[in-house]
């Protein structure tokens, strides 16, 4: 069985072939959305370049909520139809789901970067990966005792930002902490450069901050990647207590895996290990990393073949 899989994010997709539970290396595309005016056009060019006419199945990954064989992007005005996507590449089947619920799936045996927290102590078979790149999401992931797993939907980062992460943002920045009212409006790509003008008066993307942090000598980057690391430590001190994620609590994206990556871990740590929670034990929860930029495409193809 030849599937299609796809990882559509609001900067960029991702579309691979495979072949039964294995993704084909030498298929694997990653085109960047501005080039393109919607997502079929991204098909299509990928169509010209690989042989999709033996595809049977197709599961895109998107950024955004998925009802009913619908999708829209949060952070792009694309809408995805599978009914659309199926009769464009010609398969029978077509599944929609969320970016964040892909990495969900793809969980199981993936080799994450351990951070923190005790590996190993404590198990429920739940699990949380958090998603910062450019937006934020999460997806709560149980492992069911008969084999397989449940993925749960949501929309994290459209919920009002932590009461200790605006008490910080309120410290460092006066009344500019208004301008973050949800969890995405810090936590993402566009959400660190606004942190960086309302605490330097300075414009600049977020890969220019974090290379500048990498320097250690620049004394902006340097505040603005310290408080985002206090921050994240702070969120996942929430995010444990609402989904008590005992297996782990995953970060993926290109975020999570810039700050995490950097000098700042030790920020992030600190803050996240720190006493003062009882019910809910940070060291207990371990937490680490997803690197692997192909996860959520090995998500969709997990999907399509453990739930025929």
């Amino acid at each position: 069985m030849i599937s299609l899989v796809g990882d559509v994010g609001g900067t960029n997709t991702r579309l691979a072939l495979a072949d039964g539970a294995d993704l084909r290396a030498d298929t694997v595309l990653r085109a960047r959305n501005a080039d393109h005016a919607a997502f079929l056009d991204v098909v299509s060019a990928y169509m010209a370049r690989h042989d999709c006419s033996d595809v049977s199945s197709v599961c895109i990954a998107i950024a955004g909520p998925v009802h009913q064989d619908q999708g829209e992007l949060t952070n792009r005005n694309w809408a995805i139809s599978a009914p659309q996507v199926g009769a464009h590449v010609g398969a029978d089947r077509v599944e929609l789901i969320n970016d964040l619920s892909a990495l969900g799936y793809s969980l199981p045996g993936q080799n994450l970067h351990p951070i923190c927290g005790a590996h190993g102590a404590l198990s429920n078979g739940q699990a949380l990966v958090a998603g910062l790149g450019t937006g934020f999401n999460v997806s709560p992931a149980r492992q069911l005792p008969a084999g397989g797993s449940a993925v749960f939907e949501a929309e994290k980062g459209h919920a009002e930002i932590p009461a200790s992460v605006y008490r910080l943002l309120v410290r460092e920045l006066g009344d500019a902490a208004d301008a973050f009212p949800t969890v995405e409006d810090m936590f993402c790509g566009l959400g660190l450069e606004k942190l960086h003008l309302a605490l330097t008066g300075k414009t600049a993307s977020g890969e220019t901050i974090v290379s500048a942090y990498d320097t250690g000598t620049d004394t902006d980057a340097n505040r603005t990647i310290t408080l985002f690391a206090r921050g994240m430590g702070l969120l996942a001190r929430t995010l444990i207590c609402e989904y008590l994620p005992r297996d782990g609590l995953i970060f993926a994206g290109s975020v999570a895996r810039g700050v995490l990556s950097s000098r700042a871990l030790p920020e992030f740590t600190r803050t996240y290990l720190a006493p003062g929670m009882d019910v809910v034990r940070p060291s207990e929860i371990p937490v680490s990393m997803i690197t692997d930029d192909a996860a959520a495409l090995l998500g969709c193809l997990r999907y399509l073949t453990t739930r025929l």
